[in-house]
């Protein structure tokens, strides 16, 4: 009986020290972005944490997004792409070229802070190069 009763004393400590919260869980965020004070039509969205690089993406279809992220400040990045022609071993083809500018994605000083528990709207505005 003493085993019995030290083993459940065991197993209810090892519960309640398991039972933490555990890693943070993805909220949902939505939102708007303009391009030159329109409706940005096609793109994505990253939603990136500073500390470890670790990103989330969302498409912006008609200058909205919405979806699921880690909770935290977050950079912003904004990307539409647009096919652009060059020359590769004489052939020509198309590859994206990103209309954004810098400031708004590779160079991005944008952040989100995404809360837990709040509504998580955000509206960014952007510029072309």
């Amino acid at each position: 009986m003493r085993i019995l009763l030290r083993c459940l004393c065991l197993m209810g400590i090892c519960i309640f020290i398991g039972c933490g919260r555990g890693e943070p869980q993805p909220v949902p965020v939505t939102g708007t972005v303009t391009l030159d004070g329109a409706p940005m039509e096609n793109g994505f969205i990253y939603f990136k944490t500073i500390e470890t690089g670790a990103l989330e993406r969302f498409d912006i279809k008609g200058g909205s997004f919405s979806g699921k992220a880690l909770p935290g400040l977050r950079r912003i990045e904004v990307i539409s792409n647009v096919p652009k022609k060059v020359v590769i071993d004489g052939a020509t083809v198309e590859v994206p070229e990103n209309i954004i500018h810098p400031s708004f994605n590779t160079n991005s000083s944008l952040t989100a802070n995404v809360l837990p528990r709040e509504p998580n709207a955000f509206k960014f505005d952007v510029k072309k190069k």
